[in-house]
């Protein structure tokens, strides 16, 4: 656990939470609206990245890269035994996708409804492990 001295305070969980629900509330209207599925996937990337940096943030940590919130959310979120590792996994994959998304390699054939409702389940268990916020 780092230092209480350099850890995040509650404003930054809740920046990241508010993040988060733009992210989602973005992903849904884009969804509303037709837009790509490149569009969507992108959104509910960063949804669940910044609901993942939030939990970092409650429990002290304080990552700089999308690599340091993976790696981190692996070893203190889901190694700690907070999130299950089908969490972690799903972290890692829309990330994965993200990146397929946003610089074009390889097809992406999901399903985005069945994203969109994970991304949710995942925002809120994230927002469920942040007991620092009401």
């Amino acid at each position: 656990m780092p230092d209480d001295d350099d850890a995040p305070g509650m404003a930054a969980v809740e920046d990241q939470l508010r993040q988060a629900r733009q992210a989602l509330s973005d992903a849904e209207g884009a969804r509303n609206a037709n837009l790509s599925d490149a569009v969507i996937i992108n959104r509910l990337y960063y949804a669940c990245f910044h609901a993942a940096q939030a939990a970092l943030y409650d429990r002290g940590f304080e990552p700089t890269t999308h690599g340091g919130v993976l790696t981190l959310f692996g070893s203190e979120i889901v190694g700690e035994g907070d999130a299950p590792r089908t969490d972690g996994r799903f972290l890692n994959d829309l990330g994965e996708l993200r990146q397929q998304a946003d610089y074009g390699y390889g097809t992406i054939d999901e399903n985005v409804n069945a994203l969109l409702a994970r991304t949710r389940q995942f925002v809120s268990e994230m927002e469920s492990l942040c007991p620092s916020i009401d």
